[in-house]
């Protein structure tokens, strides 16, 4: 196996990555973590400090996120000494079979891998809705493309991608009052982007587009099958994408 660079980025991460001691050395592959710190003033990069040793070096570098996620990912690209790289967010945590894959896998050039990632989401694991198709690149040849997309990025490559069938588990919200915060920011982020682009919006896709997104997560990808959390959730990003629409809106009269 090729040597592996871990890709992270943070902002007052340090409750998620109190659960990285117990499964980060397990990835034999894994000689490096690069970190793109946005400011954090809580224990994150004392934690991360404490992950070093004599086969894992912990590199970080402080960089503001200006509201750009891809700009951020994209810098710590060229931060990564190794080829291949791992990208992971504080609050994703690889499965033990997912850490046994990537142990034995001998990675192709030319290929990206994808993995199955469930969302924790208050407490429970989410299978439907949202999570039902999410999929991402998350290992890949840092040589064979480059992140895209302000908010919500995506790794754009043409290389041929790989399901890997192997899961992470996202733990993306343990309260609403955090996952309210990261709505918030995303929809700035989005409604700059779309305004940026030229686009525009009206009243009833100010009203509508929220309906159908529900409608999409809740009945259409099955999100009523995984109970009120898939409710909430369910109705969460159809707010979000209610104040996408908004702050376009507003953008537009200023």
């Amino acid at each position: 196996m090729s040597k592996v660079s871990l890709l992270l980025l943070t902002k007052n991460e340090q409750e998620n990555l109190k659960e990285w001691g117990n499964w980060i050395h397990k990835i034999n592959c894994l000689n490096e973590i690069v970190v793109i710190d946005d400011g954090s003033d809580d224990d994150t990069l004392k934690i991360l400090k404490s992950f070093s040793s004599s086969t894992l070096s912990i590199n970080i570098f402080k960089r503001k996120l200006d509201n750009n996620f891809s700009n951020q990912r994209n810098f710590g690209i060229s931060k990564c000494k190794n080829d291949w790289i791992l990208f992971l967010d504080a609050d994703e945590i690889p499965t033990l079979d997912t850490i046994n894959y990537l142990n034995k896998l001998s990675p192709l050039k030319g290929h990206n891998y994808s993995f199955k990632r469930n969302i924790i989401y208050l407490g429970h694991q989410l299978s439907h809705g949202q999570c039902l198709h999410d999929r991402p690149i998350k290992f890949f040849n840092k040589n064979e493309g480059k992140f895209i997309g302000p908010v919500h990025e995506v790794w754009q490559s043409t290389s041929t991608t790989i399901n890997s069938h192997q899961i992470i588990n996202h733990h993306s919200i343990k309260n609403l009052n955090s996952f309210l915060i990261k709505i918030n920011l995303y929809s700035d982020i989005r409604a700059k982007e779309l305004f940026d682009q030229k686009k525009k919006t009206n009243l009833w896709e100010i009203i509508f587009y929220p309906k159908f997104k529900f409608i999409d997560l809740h009945i259409l990808k099955l999100g009523f099958l995984d109970g009120i959390p898939g409710l909430i959730l369910s109705l969460s990003l159809s707010f979000n994408s209610f104040l996408v629409r908004s702050k376009l809106w507003h953008l537009s009269q200023k």
